[in-house]
């Protein structure tokens, strides 16, 4: 009982030891995260419409990342909103180099929820997309309607040639 005892302390250490060196480690982090997805990303530029619907409580996730630089220069932002059900929209000012991906995830969901999502670039629509769940959720499973990668940097950088 005793050796148990002095593992679970070790270990209780260990980790206390490992969160204050990332609590007071000031390396160069290029990665963000927020929880309220942006109106502007960096400079902006361009813009990127987002029009969801979702029959249940949903989480929305948009991940920018930038491609005009070298790797492990590339600025990084992971945004995520908890969003109730109904229709929910955002437009967001994006640069040119920057791609990511699109996702909306239902919470909790009950067959015959739905979630769609529209995805516009500079005002045109690039991809609509509507999933039905028809049975109950298994275990470990999502239900969402994908992602769209880096939909918005190939459209941005088609126009802007």
């Amino acid at each position: 009982m005793k050796r148990l005892a002095i593992r679970a302390g070790l270990a209780v250490l260990g980790m206390a030891i490992t969160l204050t060196w990332w609590t007071i480690h000031h390396g160069d982090s290029h990665s963000q995260s927020s929880s309220r997805i942006p109106d502007k990303v960096w400079s902006g530029g361009h813009t990127l419409e987002i029009e969801v619907e979702s029959t249940s409580t949903a989480t929305m996730r948009v991940s920018f990342s930038q491609h005009d630089k070298p790797a492990g220069e590339q600025q990084t932002l992971e945004t995520y909103e908890m969003i109730a059900a109904g229709t929910r929209s955002w437009t967001i000012e994006v640069p040119a180099h920057v791609g990511g991906y699109i996702e909306i995830e239902a919470e909790k969901p009950n067959p015959g929820d739905r979630l769609t999502m529209k995805v516009k670039s500079n005002g045109k629509l690039v991809d609509e997309q509507t999933e039905k769940l028809d049975q109950p959720l298994q275990s470990g499973h999502l239900f969402s309607p994908g992602s769209l990668r880096r939909l918005f940097e190939r459209r941005f950088r088609e126009r802007s040639v």
